[in-house]
């Protein structure tokens, strides 16, 4: 079965085909879709039936949680309990290749999270995930699109040849073209004092440190 193939505009997205993307997202379907650091499969985090197709098209072990992206830190209250650390990173950094950890609200599945507490949250610098997460107003699953422990996808082609039949499975792929191999989103959890960096990538340490400590500055001076 051959997957479907859309062609998008990464500086000025096709809203009919962001918005037919979006509907089968509602539908429980996974696509594959850019972002700013690679191709992910997305999905509707809040469905653990969809959840569970990534996982499965992944070969990803349940105990290994996914992430999630949404198109803005207001969206991303909705999810999980957010701090001053988070709205300082997310002004210095956001959009931007960042993920934040924080504790979760109820609604997000055990499943997505691997029964933790914590979810990951991103709001990648790229319009077609973006735009799709509006649409949809869910957050979408934001785990690259290979096979778990073969090579991050920077091109739909990339992705085609890593799952070959279980493409099959895959509703729609946006393709933006091939991506720059720039390097992984920064993870830094905040639900923890003080923060912790949980993987290196795009963003320094120096620079994520750098920042919260000018946001203790500026909160002692306010008090």
């Amino acid at each position: 079965m051959r997957v479907k193939i859309e062609f998008i505009d990464a500086s000025n997205p096709n809203p009919e085909v962001i918005r037919r993307a979006a509907n089968l997202i509602i539908k429980g379907k996974v696509i594959v879709c850019p972002t700013d650091t690679c191709y992910i499969f997305a999905a509707n985090g809040l469905d653990p039936k969809a959840v569970a197709g990534v996982f499965q098209l992944k070969g990803r072990a349940y105990s290994n949680p996914i992430h999630v992206v949404v198109h803005s830190l207001e969206a991303a209250e909705k999810y999980a309990y957010l701090n001053e650390a988070a709205r300082h990173l997310a002004r210095r950094f956001l959009p931007g290749a960042l993920t934040l950890v924080f504790p979760k609200k109820e609604i997000i599945p055990s499943l997505l999270v691997a029964r933790r507490d914590t979810v990951g949250i991103r709001i990648p610098d790229n319009r077609v995930i973006l735009a799709l997460a509006a649409m949809t107003n869910l957050p979408l699953t934001a785990t690259s699109a290979n096979i778990s422990g073969r090579a991050t996808p920077y091109t739909v082609q990339e992705v085609l040849g890593q799952l070959g039949n279980l493409m099959g499975q895959v509703a729609l792929a946006l393709d933006q073209g091939p991506l720059l191999p720039i390097g992984t989103s920064t993870v830094v959890d905040l639900s923890v004092s003080p923060p912790r960096i949980l993987r290196h990538g795009r963003i320094s340490e120096q620079e994520i440190l750098k920042a919260l400590y000018l946001a203790q500055g500026s909160a002692k001076e306010d008090k």
